[in-house]
């Protein structure tokens, strides 16, 4: 017990208003540990368990609020001395829970089943939950086809062929209960479910709810654009649950390579490409991260049409 006790009171990963103990102090829990195993002749075999509580890095989370959780998660362990300790020297804030093998009322050994271990990672979610926090879902054989992620896609997918732009978007997502984290400082969008679940783009396997992609397809008109059936149409090819999706696929790259090469009607359009909106097309070429023709962005991304129609002079 002296290594891991160390390790999770180090002075680089934290600080010590960041470490409680639960049924114990912090500054003698090493020895209280010790001096139950002794008390109910229990020192041999399992001597700790070591429970790791992350948090995701788009949480608006203080040290002060996680350490707070980690101490509720404790108490979920009656009986057991569990010492506390927050880190805060990684993206994501995290708890190190370290607790007594023996139970210091009765002296019983702790054993979990899986279910039981589930039900403890169930009140952590819900924890973060009252915290509005994300959570973790529950093991199910297939991660991927929890119901709440297939509503959540369902709903994206509608929204996508009912929104022109981000911010219709995001307008449509909230009229049917769903946040949208949506920020330019974020590498993901996130989705936050009517029920509190909390999911990153990237993790719906599906390339139409990419962020890259979103900004490219909204640039690009949405709904009133030229892509909408294209990109409403898309399929993500499937991929085992190990796979880490990127922006850096299929729909990306036909979106960029749209965008690069000359639109097959160039000859019927006047030879001259009228003002453009330089920050925005540096944009653009930002995020595919290859120029952009100009006369592409002209053809996709001035929403001509859309605006001759609606009589906005250009």
């Amino acid at each position: 017990m002296n290594n891991i006790f160390d390790y999770v009171t180090r002075r680089e990963a934290t600080e010590s208003k960041l470490i409680s103990g639960v049924n114990c102090s912090p500054e003698s829990a090493l020895d209280e540990f010790r001096f139950v195993k002794k008390r109910f002749h229990k020192e041999d075999g399992r001597s700790y368990y070591h429970i790791v509580q992350s948090f995701s890095p788009d949480d608006d989370l203080t040290p002060e609020t996680a350490h707070e959780i980690g101490l509720k998660f404790a108490e979920y362990f009656p009986g057991f001395q569990v010492l506390v300790a927050t880190h805060i020297n990684t993206k994501a804030i995290h708890n190190h829970l370290i607790m007594n093998s023996v139970n210091f009322e009765n002296g019983k050994k702790f054993h979990q089943s899986r279910n039981e271990m589930f039900q403890a990672k169930e009140y952590s979610n819900q924890l973060c939950r009252e915290y509005g926090l994300s959570v973790t879902e529950s093991k199910t054989k297939n991660p991927r086809h929890s119901r709440w992620k297939r509503n959540l896609i369902e709903t994206a997918s509608y929204a996508i062929g009912w929104s022109a732009t981000k911010e219709e978007f995001i307008e449509y997502m909230h009229e049917h209960g769903y946040g949208v984290q949506w920020e330019d400082k974020y590498k993901y969008i996130t989705f936050t479910t009517p029920e509190g679940y909390k999911v990153r783009d990237n993790k719906l396997f599906d390339e139409r709810f990419l962020k890259n992609n979103l900004e490219l397809y909204f640039a690009m008109g949405g709904c009133d654009g030229a892509m909408l059936d294209t990109y409403c149409d898309y399929v993500t090819p499937y991929h085992d649950d190990s796979f880490t999706m990127t922006s850096t696929e299929g729909l990306f790259n036909l979106l960029g390579d749209i965008l690069s090469s000359v639109p097959a009607d160039y000859y019927y359009q006047p030879h001259y490409i009228k003002e453009m909106n330089t920050m925005e097309k540096l944009r653009l070429e930002k995020i595919l991260g290859r120029k952009i023709s100009n006369v592409a962005f002209h053809t996709y991304c001035t929403r001509e049409d859309y605006e001759r129609e609606q009589g906005i002079s250009m």
